[in-house]
């Protein structure tokens, strides 16, 4: 069965967004979108939030295989850059990953 993953964070203090969103539009989103476990990768910059509390800025929205298929993939050479460059921007400390199966 089909697995949706939702994933959240930050970027790092002082990183340009526009750097960002030219970033993984150039990379990020073309490399996740090739992968053979991959059916959709989105990347979203948050705008706001119904409670009025602090939140995330970027959302990805991500259809896979599996969860399992998925973290396999993300440690493949076909994935190195990703996982090269994202640190550059992202704030690891902030990441939120969350996996779901539809009802």
């Amino acid at each position: 069965m089909a697995t949706k993953i939702f994933t959240f964070y930050n970027l790092k203090e002082g990183v340009d967004i526009e750097k960002f969103k030219e970033w993984s539009r150039r990379v990020d989103q073309p490399t996740c979108n090739s992968m053979a476990v991959c059916h959709k990768f989105e990347v979203f910059v948050i705008k706001g939030e119904s409670s009025k509390k602090p939140f995330y800025m970027i959302a990805e929205d991500i259809d896979v295989e599996s969860w399992d298929a998925w973290q396999a993939a993300t440690q493949s050479k076909d994935f190195a850059q990703v996982m090269e460059e994202w640190p550059q921007f992202g704030d690891s400390e902030s990441v939120l990953s969350v996996y779901c199966e539809k009802i």
